[in-house]
């Protein structure tokens, strides 16, 4: 494998062990366990340590230790106002170039959905999710916006991947995400307008559950 492929999958799979939390907020990182972890050498490992640095999911302390970013709410919120905002805005877009195609395409997707939900696959699961809202970015023509949310929203996106490990939350996922084709199928973009801004605000009803349950992954809020 060429250097820069092997930087390039080494940084995506540590990338997406973080998003998924097979390595957790607080927990200490070093280039001799990454490379161990995915069988290459230090320097693909170190690669992916200041590239993550960078994108914040890692803390370099130095003459220290590296460890995984803890989520911050404060950020969290931000990127919630980013991805809320970009995908409002796409709604009428997605109408105009919604096919039956595309409403088959959802369909197709929510049924893998309920395929992972029981059993729990919760990572395939949080997959299909994202993939189902990208389909509404890919058909408005907005991917540089899909672009954006799938590499920025690293604090946001860690909560709703823990929101989701919730039966209860998956089910209702699982009904917004019904209604909102069914709103497509109907070409109305004010009623998926309010379908999406209720399904992506649930996340701050749910957050204080979460952050209850796992405060070590969390931190401090600022008083």
């Amino acid at each position: 494998m060429e250097t820069t492929s092997l930087n390039e999958n080494t940084y995506a799979l540590l990338k997406n062990d973080i998003m998924t939390l097979k390595l957790v907020p607080g927990e200490a990182v070093s280039a001799a366990k990454i490379a161990d972890r995915y069988k290459v050498s230090r320097t693909p490992a170190r690669e992916a340590i200041v590239k993550l640095d960078k994108e914040g999911l890692l803390k370099i302390i130095p003459q220290s230790k590296t460890m995984i970013s803890k989520i911050d709410l404060n950020r969290a919120a931000q990127e919630w106002f980013v991805r809320s905002s970009l995908e409002l805005a796409m709604v009428p877009a997605f109408i105009r170039n919604c096919t039956e195609e595309t409403i088959q395409n959802m369909e197709d997707n929510l049924q893998e959905q309920r395929r992972t939900h029981i059993p729990v696959d919760a990572i395939e699961h949080f997959r299909l999710d994202n993939a189902f809202h990208g389909i509404i970015y890919e058909t408005a023509g907005e991917n540089l916006a899909k672009e954006i949310i799938d590499s920025q929203m690293t604090h946001y996106n860690r909560i709703r991947f823990l929101t989701d490990l919730n039966m209860e939350i998956r089910e209702k996922t699982l009904k917004e995400h019904e209604d909102m084709i069914q709103a497509a199928r109907e070409k109305d973009a004010e009623w998926l307008q309010a379908l999406i801004k209720r399904h992506i605000r649930r996340i701050y009803k749910e957050q204080n559950e979460i952050v209850e349950k796992y405060p070590e992954y969390f931190l401090e809020r600022e008083v």
